[in-house]
C-alpha cells in the first residue's frame, strides 16, 4: 500500500482560509441563510419554508443521491421525477412537462456544473450541494436564482459537518440543537488524518495512511467489492432524523466556513480538473467533457467498465475514489429511467480538490492512467 491517500473531499482546511471572514461573500452574506448540521437538513428546512408538505407535488430529477427525495417524502410531498439522459443532461422538455403539474421544481447542479436555467412561474429549489463557489454562464453564483437553495460546505471545505439553506424573502426555521461532540471529534480527527496523508513528510504520511487503513470501514468494503452496500443509507429515515440534520453545525464548521477563499478554491479546482480532462476526457460523461467558465468542480466524474475493480486498483495506488450515486431512492421506477443504469453502475469520482499539490495531482493522473485509461 502506498504511503499516501488522496480522498475525493478535501482534508481539514488550512491553505484556503482568509485571516478574517468576508462580509460580502456569497452565500454567507445573504440574510436568508442558515447553517445546518447536514445537507439533508437544509433540504428539509427549504421545503418547509416554501410550504411544501402533505398534498404538495415536487418535480425532482431522476438522477439524484436520494437524501433530497427522502426529505420531500418525509414531509409528505408527492415526488414526480423528470428525465436526465445518459450523458447527464436534463431533458428540458420533460422537466417542463413534469414541473407544469407540480407545486415546486427541484434542480441539482451535479458535481458543481450549472444545470438548466430555472423556468419562470414555479417556485424553484436549487440544490448547490456540489456547487459551492460555482457560477452560472452569466456569472451569477449557483444557488442565487431560486426561491430557496441548499449547500453542503462539508463536501467542499474540509470541515467536519455542515449544510446550509438560503430562502429568498423569508427565513428558515431555527432548530436549536448541535451534533454530538464525540461524533464531531471523530470527523475532525479523520479530516486531520487525511491532511497528514498528503504531508510532505514521508513518516507523517505513512503513519496517517496506516491509521486510515485500520479505521475505514468503507475502504475495507471497497477492497471486498461491497462498497455500495456499506455507504448507502440516505432513506428509511424518520422526521426526527431530519430535525437532527437541520440543527446547528459544529462550532468548528461555523467558525471556518465564512473564512473560505472561494475564488482561490475555484481557481485551484479548475486547474486540477483541466489536467485530468487533458488525459481522461473520454471517460467523463459527455456533459462534463468541458469545464464551463466559472464552474468550481467538486470532483472529476469518470466511467469505469468494472467499478469495484477500478476502486480497488485506485486505492492500491493511494487514491480514494467515490462511487457516484449508485442507488436511487426507492420511489424511483428504475425500469422507467433505465438510461441511467450504466451511470449508476460505472460512475466514480476522482479528486480535484484545493488541497492537492502537484505531487498529489501527478499521483491521481498516474493511478487513473493505469487503472482506468
Amino acid at each position: 500500500m502506498p504511503h499516501t491517500l488522496i480522498g475525493v473531499y478535501p482534508p481539514l482546511e488550512t491553505g484556503a482560509l482568509r485571516p478574517r471572514p468576508r462580509a460580502d461573500a456569497f452565500p454567507w452574506s445573504e440574510p436568508g441563510l442558515r447553517l445546518t448540521h447536514l445537507g439533508r437538513g437544509a433540504v428539509w428546512l427549504a421545503l418547509e419554508a416554501l410550504g411544501l408538505g402533505r398534498g404538495a407535488r415536487v418535480a425532482m430529477p431522476a438522477y439524484h443521491c436520494g437524501s433530497e427525495v427522502e426529505a420531500a417524502h418525509l414531509r409528505g410531498c408527492e415526488v414526480a421525477f423528470y428525465r436526465v439522459d445518459a450523458d447527464l443532461r436534463v431533458d428540458e422538455a420533460d422537466m417542463r412537462r413534469v414541473a407544469a403539474e407540480a407545486d415546486a421544481l427541484y434542480l441539482i447542479s451535479n458535481f458543481g456544473f450549472p444545470t438548466v436555467a430555472p423556468p419562470p412561474g414555479i417556485p424553484v429549489i436549487e440544490d448547490a450541494a456540489h456547487a459551492l463557489f460555482s457560477l452560472d454562464p452569466e456569472g451569477r453564483p449557483l444557488g442565487s436564482r431560486g426561491r430557496a437553495a441548499v449547500f453542503c460546505p462539508r463536501k467542499s471545505l474540509g470541515v467536519p459537518d455542515g449544510g446550509a439553506v438560503l430562502v429568498r424573502d423569508g427565513e428558515p426555521r431555527a432548530v436549536d440543537r448541535r451534533p454530538r461532540a464525540r461524533a464531531m471529534l471523530r470527523s475532525t480527527a479523520s479530516l486531520a488524518l487525511f491532511r497528514a496523508a498528503i504531508s510532505r513528510s514521508g513518516l507523517v504520511r505513512r503513519l496517517a495512511t496506516d491509521a486510515l487503513a485500520r479505521a475505514s470501514i468503507g475502504d475495507a468494503a471497497a477492497r471486498e467489492g461491497e462498497l455500495t452496500e456499506v455507504v448507502i443509507g440516505e432513506w428509511g429515515l424518520e422526521p426526527q432524523d431530519m430535525e437532527n440534520a437541520a440543527g446547528r453545525p459544529s462550532r468548528l464548521t461555523a467558525a471556518l466556513v465564512r473564512r473560505a477563499d472561494g475564488e482561490r478554491i475555484r481557481e485551484r479546482r479548475r486547474a486540477r480538473y483541466e489536467a485530468l480532462l487533458a488525459e481522461l476526457r473520454d471517460l467523463a460523461p459527455a456533459a462534463h467533457r468541458a469545464l464551463p467558465p466559472g464552474t468550481a468542480p467538486l470532483y472529476f466524474p469518470a466511467l469505469a467498465d468494472d467499478r469495484p475493480a477500478a476502486i480497488r486498483g485506485l486505492l492500491e495506488r493511494g487514491v480514494r475514489p467515490l462511487e457516484v450515486w449508485p442507488v436511487p431512492h426507492p420511489l424511483l421506477d428504475r425500469d422507467r429511467f433505465a438510461e441511467l443504469e450504466p451511470l449508476r453502475a460505472g460512475l466514480l469520482a476522482l479528486p480535484v480538490h484545493q488541497a492537492m499539490g502537484e505531487r498529489e495531482l501527478t499521483r491521481v493522473l498516474e493511478a487513473a492512467r493505469t487503472v482506468l485509461a
